[in-house]
């Protein structure tokens, strides 16, 4: 009976070895992504002569340049760069959620964002 269990333990090592060595593998693969393939995404204000705007840049390229607030007629700017700043980070949640980077009247309103008349 002895050459069995030997044959077992032999089966288990080995497969705590492979199991051992994919997790090993997946961990520091995920540690060298971290810093080097990850999109870097950030929103920043634009000062314009009638107000604010933002852009939101992915890897340092512009890939939103709003000068207006969205989801409201008319050519109206943000009044402050905080207004600004607020609905461009709720629209990058939204692109890093996956959805549709657009925003409702109702989602602007929920923001407190102040329209000039």
């Amino acid at each position: 009976m002895k050459p069995k269990t030997s044959k077992n333990l032999l089966y288990i090592a080995i497969i705590a070895s492979v199991l051992l060595s994919a997790g090993a593998y997946t961990f520091f693969r995920h540690l060298s992504r971290k810093g080097d393939e990850r999109l870097k995404v950030e929103v920043l204000p634009i000062a314009m002569a009638r107000g604010w705007g933002y852009e939101i840049k992915v890897d340092g390229k512009t890939f939103i340049h709003q000068e207006t607030i969205p989801a409201v007629p008319g050519d109206k700017h943000f009044v402050s760069r905080e207004d600004a700043l607020t609905t461009g980070n709720a629209v990058m949640k939204k692109l890093l959620k996956g959805t549709l980077p657009s925003l409702t009247p109702e989602e602007v309103k929920d923001l407190g964002i102040a329209i000039t008349p």
